[in-house]
């Protein structure tokens, strides 16, 4: 007789205690408490120095006093800050463990439901049929794995809320003193300490991986809390870690900042950092409530880099629509002059609609498109930062760095990676591209002034096939660039050769925008993102992996005796036409 072994039932499992809400609720608590902290510090701090008019013993005694406070509440107002953002890291990883206990309490719920069938099943088949026998056991035998993984899951769970829930008691006990919260290390464990003093930094992105991936989840959690700064930059980390860091600095900002902008007591400095935070917000909130159109995708955000303070206020910020962890294929928009962290939530709506294009027309896979501001863009159209390289050959190492970072942390699950280079920032991108390796798969270069220190798109790391330029006819600035016999190194001055002509050798796109300009204008530089554009659409091919479907254009060329030519100038553009694309979107 042959007898079918069918794997025990699973038992419910309890969801994980707590409300996300109210550990969010008690952070901003904690967030503002720590900004009237830091304010009675700065006044403390302001008071120290008495006038010229009150000297002697008395004077100096008030000094001291005064200085002695201010010591003392600075750290405290850092031990507020660090406690509310390790408050929020537990809500997020408390909301993130109770979705995954839907689903696993949905796998239970189905498992439950196959077994009984099974038994049901086993219960009416005739022991001579032997196919039927076999099938039976074969299901069983499927089941048997199938419970394996659920019940491999309910331990992976249960551990993960024992963490949690360790990290919380951990984090509160270490500053339940006013001793430890007024300690100059701010109540921080000293093993915390230790571990972040021993992120290899200067070993490269790779090594930073791997010390990550050597943490515990806790360990993981506490550096979140108390090093957010360290997390929120370090290449070679996962977007997801670096993104949790990132949004508690910038939390944290707008609390204090704002407490402070209330109180009346905001310098110009924080001001500025202020405006910068809340840019950063409105950038963000619109890659987290981004949907695909025509879809329920809502694929989220991720504050990859947030420094508000860099580059004299000017800022630095990365902000991406989509998974970076985990995307197909990823892209970086690098953009050009004048570009501010101010302007981040334009940026980042420009990566929604590439993310969009890529998407509707592509094969199928995953995306994430990201605004890289992370090197000092020229400030003005007219000044000797933009008709110079200086900013591009930093930001060129910046960006190649960055790309580095991106390719560590993803090391077992690599990426299509296009990097794409708007008007000086396509000259920053050449550089990265020519001079420090750029490890993307594509380049492309859109309403270029030059392509800097590249004379053919062969001199990119990725390969003449590689490199593709978008160029509208009657954008003024992609004039700016050196064609044919005229080149920058024969007057000092300059941005490099026009990646479109013919003599540059790159694979040119159609970019003309639908209401482009009667002549050269400036207005035709912004258009390359434009929603159903021509530009945008293969701007979306590009980042598919899919070149074969890009749109060729012809390349310029100088005839010597006369201005150069562009082929495009007289072709009509092309917009929601149904050869690109069957959903009427061409980007």
């Amino acid at each position: 007789m042959t007898t079918i072994v069918l794997p025990a039932p699973i038992a419910p499992i309890d969801a994980p205690d707590g409300e996300p809400s109210g550990a969010e609720s008690l952070s901003d608590v904690l967030l503002k408490s720590a900004a009237r902290v830091a304010e009675f510090a700065d006044e403390a701090t302001a008071l120290s120095s008495p006038t010229v008019f009150w000297q002697g013993s008395a004077a100096s005694a008030y000094v001291e006093h005064a200085r002695g406070f201010a010591r003392t509440h600075e750290p405290m107002g850092e031990t507020l800050r660090r406690v509310a953002r390790g408050v929020d890291v537990f809500a997020q990883q408390l909301r993130e463990l109770q979705s995954e206990h839907t689903t696993v309490d949905g796998d239970i719920t189905d498992y439950g439901r196959e077994r009984a069938a099974l038994l049901a099943a086993v219960g009416e088949a005739s022991a001579d049929d032997a196919d039927r026998i076999g099938e039976l056991e074969e299901r069983a035998r499927l089941l048997r794995a199938r419970r394996a993984g659920i019940v491999a899951d309910i331990t992976s769970l249960q551990t993960r809320v024992t963490a949690n829930e360790e990290f919380l008691v951990s984090l509160f006990t270490s500053a339940d003193t006013a001793s430890e919260a007024a300690a100059p290390d701010g109540g921080v464990d000293g093993d915390i300490l230790v571990l972040a003093a021993g992120m290899p930094t200067g070993r490269g992105p790779r090594a930073v991986t791997e010390w990550w991936a050597e943490l515990s989840e806790a360990e993981q959690n506490a550096l979140i809390a108390a090093r957010p700064d360290l997390i929120g930059s370090a290449d070679g980390l996962p977007a997801s870690a670096r993104d949790q860091a990132n949004r508690q600095l910038l939390e944290s900002d707008l609390v204090e900042l704002t407490q402070k902008e209330t109180d009346g007591v905001l310098t110009a400095d924080e001001r500025k950092r202020l405006e910068n935070a809340r840019a950063t917000r409105d950038a963000l909130r619109t890659a987290d409530d981004y949907v695909m159109p025509g879809t329920d995708d809502r694929p989220g955000g991720s504050l990859w880099l947030y420094d508000p303070d860099a580059f004299d206020g000017d800022g630095r910020v990365a902000i991406a629509v989509g998974d970076l962890d985990t995307a197909d294929d990823v892209s970086l928009q690098i953009p050009g002059i004048k570009t501010e962290m101010s302007d981040a939530p334009g940026y980042v709506q420009n990566a929604a609609d590439l993310y969009e294009s890529a998407r509707y027309n592509g094969d199928g896979s995953s995306v994430a498109t990201m605004f890289w501001l992370g090197y000092n863009t020229p400030e003005g159209a007219v000044d000797w930062d933009t008709m110079t390289e200086g900013r591009a050959i930093d930001g060129g190492e910046r960006l190649a760095d960055a790309v580095d970072g991106l390719r560590a942390s993803r090391a077992d699950d690599p990426a299509h990676m296009t990097a794409i280079g708007h008007s000086y920032g396509s000259t920053t991108t050449s550089y990265a591209a020519t001079d420090h390796d750029l490890a993307v798969d594509d380049v492309a270069l859109i309403g270029s002034p030059g392509a800097g220190p590249a004379g053919r798109a062969s001199d990119f790391s990725v390969g003449d096939d590689h490199v593709f330029v978008g160029r509208n006819s009657r954008d003024a600035v992609a004039f700016f660039g050196d064609e044919g016999w005229a080149r920058k190194d024969w007057v000092e001055a300059g941005l490099g050769m026009d990646p479109s002509s013919e003599n540059f050798g790159a694979q040119r796109f159609e970019a003309e925008a639908s209401n482009r300009g009667d002549g050269r204008n400036f207005d035709d530089h912004s258009r390359y993102y434009d929603r159903d554009s021509e530009s945008l659409y293969n701007l979306g091919r590009i980042v598919d992996g899919d070149a074969g479907a890009v749109n060729e254009a012809e390349q310029s060329y100088d005839p010597w005796w006369r201005a150069a030519v562009d082929p495009e100038h007289d072709r009509t553009p092309t917009r929601d036409d149904p050869a690109r694309s069957d959903t009427g979107v061409n980007g």
